[in-house]
């Protein structure tokens, strides 16, 4: 009984990642638009599968893992005040 079970479950297969990696900042991750509201030459408005965060230009690309990506930077009062648009 319970072999049958088992052969019965389907298994599917794991969904590729969306951005380039899991714990580094990229380019092709800004949001141009947000970015433009911080009105900061250094800084850039960043979105991934968790949400927004602000970091440094000089994170982006460089291989190594962004801080600011960690849960506890998390940018959950951002989507509220923002405009519309």
């Amino acid at each position: 009984m319970v072999r049958q079970l088992r052969q019965k479950r389907l298994i599917k297969p794991p969904e590729a990642y969306k951005y380039p990696t899991r714990y580094g900042s990229h380019a092709s991750m800004i949001d141009e638009e947000k970015t433009g509201y911080i009105n900061e030459e250094n800084k850039v408005v960043i979105e991934d599968e968790h949400g927004y965060y602000i970091t440094d230009v000089s994170r982006l690309d460089n291989g190594l893992a962004d801080p600011k990506r960690y849960n506890t930077s998390r940018l959950k009062w951002y989507e509220k005040e923002t405009p519309n648009v």
